[in-house]
C-alpha cells in the first residue's frame, strides 16, 4: 500500500492562509466594537462628541448702549471776513516801512513815512547851494530842518489786525492812495468749506462742528455752521458753507486748506453693534446680524439700522443690549451653525 504525505510546500501555503484569516477577523471585530458593538460601547459613544458635528469658533461683541454721531466731511479754506488796507495818504517815496507777513499792528501805530517829492526837491537844491554858496548854505539847511516834520506825512494804521501781504518796500515812491500793506483781522477768519449738493439737505445752520488743518496738525477747532451760501459752484456740484470758530482757538491764517466734520445727527443713548456684525441682504435692501445664542449656535436674526458711524451702527430694532452679535466668519456663517463664541 502507497502512503500519500503532503508537500512541505503546500502546508506553508494553509499557514499563510491561517493567519490572514485570523487578522481579518481581529480588525472587524475591532470594527465592530468601534461601532457599538455592546452596550458598554453604546454608553462611551453618547458620552463622547460627535465627530460629524462642525463647531465654528468665532468673535463675538455684546450690544451695548452707547452715544452715536452721524458726520459729515467736507474741504474748505479759511477767508478773511474784515481786512483792512492801509494807503498812501500822498504821494512821495515811502521810509521807516518795515512790515512784513504776520506782523501784528496795533490801531494807531505808525508804520511808515510818506516824503514829499516838493522836500526831496528842496534836498536836492539844498545841495546845490553848498557847492555855490557856502555861507547861505547852513541858513538853508535850517529852514529846509524846519519845515522837514511838517512835510514829511506819517501813515497810521485805522485798525488793528496782522499783515496778510505788504504791498510796497522802504524807498518806492507811490501815487497818494496806493497801497501800502494788506492787514486782516484774526477775528474774523472763517471756513468756507464745499457742501456737495447731495448732501445740502442734511446740512443746516447752527449745527456743531469740528475744524482742523494740517498747518496745526493734532489741533481741532469747535466750529459751527453759520450760513449756507444760495449760490452754487460754476459747475453746480457743490454749495460753500460759512464755518465760524465757535471757541477762543482759531485760525489766523487765511487761504489755508481745512477739513470740517460737520455732526448732522446724534443719538445720546443708542443701541450700538460694531459694523463688522453687520450684513447687508441685496435682495430685498435689509440688513441682518448672526446672535450667538444660549444654545451655541448663530441665528440670523433682521434688523432695522438707524446712524451709521464708522465701527459702530445704530440698531433701531431687531436686537436688544446685551445679546452678543457675531463679528468674525463672514459669509461662511449660516442660520444654526453651532459656534464657539470668543469676546
Amino acid at each position: 500500500m502507497i502512503e500519500h504525505r503532503p508537500s512541505p510546500r503546500l502546508n506553508r501555503y494553509a499557514l499563510v492562509a491561517a493567519t490572514l484569516l485570523a487578522i481579518v477577523a481581529a480588525i472587524m471585530f475591532a470594527t465592530l466594537s468601534g461601532c457599538g458593538g455592546g452596550s458598554a460601547s453604546s454608553d462611551d459613544s453618547d458620552a463622547g462628541p460627535d465627530p460629524a458635528v462642525v463647531v465654528m469658533a468665532v468673535s463675538g461683541a455684546r450690544v451695548t448702549i452707547a452715544p452715536v454721531r452721524q458726520e459729515l466731511r467736507l474741504l474748505g479754506t479759511t477767508v478773511a471776513r474784515r481786512h483792512v488796507m492801509l494807503r498812501a495818504p500822498a504821494a512821495g517815496r515811502i521810509s521807516g516801512f518795515d512790515l512784513r507777513i504776520g506782523d501784528p499792528v496795533r490801531k494807531g501805530q505808525t508804520v511808515a513815512r510818506v516824503l514829499n517829492r516838493e522836500v526831496e526837491a528842496a534836498a536836492s537844491g539844498l545841495a546845490v547851494a553848498q557847492s555855490i554858496d557856502r555861507a547861505e548854505a547852513p541858513a538853508l539847511a535850517a529852514a529846509l530842518k524846519r519845515n522837514l516834520p511838517a512835510t514829511a506825512i506819517t501813515v497810521i494804521a485805522p485798525e488793528g489786525g496782522v499783515v496778510a501781504q505788504p504791498l510796497v518796500s522802504n524807498g518806492q515812491m507811490v501815487a497818494d492812495l496806493d497801497p501800502l500793506a494788506d492787514l486782516i483781522d484774526p477775528g474774523s477768519v472763517y471756513v468756507e468749506a464745499a457742501v456737495p449738493v447731495s448732501e445740502l439737505a442734511a446740512v443746516r445752520p447752527g449745527m456743531r462742528a469740528v475744524v482742523a488743518s494740517p498747518i496745526h496738525p493734532g489741533l481741532r477747532l469747535d466750529a459751527r455752521v453759520a450760513a449756507i451760501s444760495p449760490s452754487f459752484s460754476p459747475g453746480g456740484a457743490t454749495t460753500p458753507a460759512l464755518i465760524e470758530f465757535a471757541g477762543p482757538e482759531r485760525i489766523a491764517e487765511v487761504g489755508a486748506p481745512a477739513e470740517v466734520s460737520v455732526t448732522t445727527a446724534l443719538i445720546p443713548a443708542a443701541t450700538v453693534i460694531s459694523s463688522a456684525a453687520l450684513f447687508e441682504d441685496a435682495a430685498n435692501g435689509s440688513y441682518y446680524v448672526f446672535v450667538a445664542g444660549a444654545d451655541g449656535r448663530a441665528h440670523r436674526t433682521t434688523v432695522a439700522i438707524g446712524i451709521r458711524a464708522g465701527d459702530r451702527t445704530q440698531v433701531v430694532a431687531g436686537v436688544s443690549p446685551g445679546a452678543i452679535v457675531i463679528t468674525s466668519g463672514g459669509y461662511a456663517l449660516a442660520d444654526g451653525l453651532r459656534v464657539r463664541v470668543s469676546l
